[in-house]
């Protein structure tokens, strides 16, 4: 996976969420509609505690607010949610 990728998420409403691998400066795959939950899961169980507490509180903060999350872990998180770059 290249340097830098983070995985961005926004809620679109309570029940589903739109999530992609990017960097700063582009979108590395296409986006996909997921559940909420299934994001705030598979990112509780892979992720460092503190990083999934920053992750959490801004994910819930307003819905239409892209967040992004970098971890050591952003491989399997992406594999998790089905995000393969091609």
């Amino acid at each position: 996976m290249q340097n830098g990728t983070m995985l961005y998420a926004t809620q679109i409403n309570h029940g589903q969420s739109e999530i992609w691998l990017g960097t700063d400066s582009e979108e590395l795959i296409p986006r996909r509609i997921v559940a909420t939950n299934e994001v705030v899961n598979v990112t509780r169980r892979l992720c460092d505690p503190e990083v999934f507490k920053d992750f959490y509180v801004q994910y819930y903060a307003s819905q239409q607010k892209i967040v992004s999350l970098s971890d050591a872990n952003i491989t399997e998180i992406a594999k998790e949610l089905k995000l393969a770059i091609s």
